[in-house]
């Protein structure tokens, strides 16, 4: 089976608030399946901050090359500077998706 990159944005106090959210609505659009596709596929994240001056969708570009973030293991997170939701900061989410 293959793998793509994705990108996805959730909100949540802390980051495991959000990620859990993320996961919770992949597996409700894309169902169980362990290649849908999706951040469901991953097993955690890590932090992985902005370069001074980077946007969030260059960050999104520059972590899925990073060694760290990998197929079946961890996507990256970062929270984003300038946006936030009613309850609370939005995360944004990058890396490989098994599908």
């Amino acid at each position: 089976m293959g793998a793509h990159s994705f990108h996805d944005a959730a909100v949540g106090q802390l980051a495991a608030e959000a990620y859990r959210a993320a996961v919770d609505a992949a597996y409700y659009e894309y169902g169980h399946d362990a290649y849908n596709g999706t951040i469901s596929t991953t097993s955690g994240y890590i932090e992985i901050p902005l370069e001074e001056g980077e946007s969030i969708d260059d960050w999104a570009q520059r972590v899925i090359d990073d060694d760290r973030v990998r197929k079946w293991e961890n996507c990256a997170v970062v929270e984003d500077p300038e946006v936030a939701g009613e309850s609370g900061p939005v995360w944004h989410f990058a890396g490989w998706a098994a599908s």
